[in-house]
């Protein structure tokens, strides 16, 4: 995680997980974010489970996710 003054606070991976994307409530200021979880989801695959299954089974969101005004790529703006 890291911030500027021109972009703010960005969060790129967390303890959690990778993150996929950030949440913005109306100020544009951060209000949550849902990441996937890297290593359960390998273990997953490991075990025999489909990829894109491995994938959406081990997707979380933390804060204010669900009623963002407006959802970003972190590392796109």
């Amino acid at each position: 995680m890291y911030s500027t003054n021109a972009k703010g606070v960005r969060y790129m991976e967390m303890a959690e997980g990778y993150v996929l994307k950030t949440a913005l409530d109306e100020n544009d200021e951060v209000c949550g974010y849902q990441f996937v979880k890297l290593g359960k989801m390998l273990e997953d695959i490991r075990h025999g489970v489909e990829p894109n299954e491995a994938y959406k089974n081990n997707i979380g969101q933390y804060g204010r996710f669900d009623n963002a005004a407006k959802y970003i790529d972190p590392r796109e703006e």
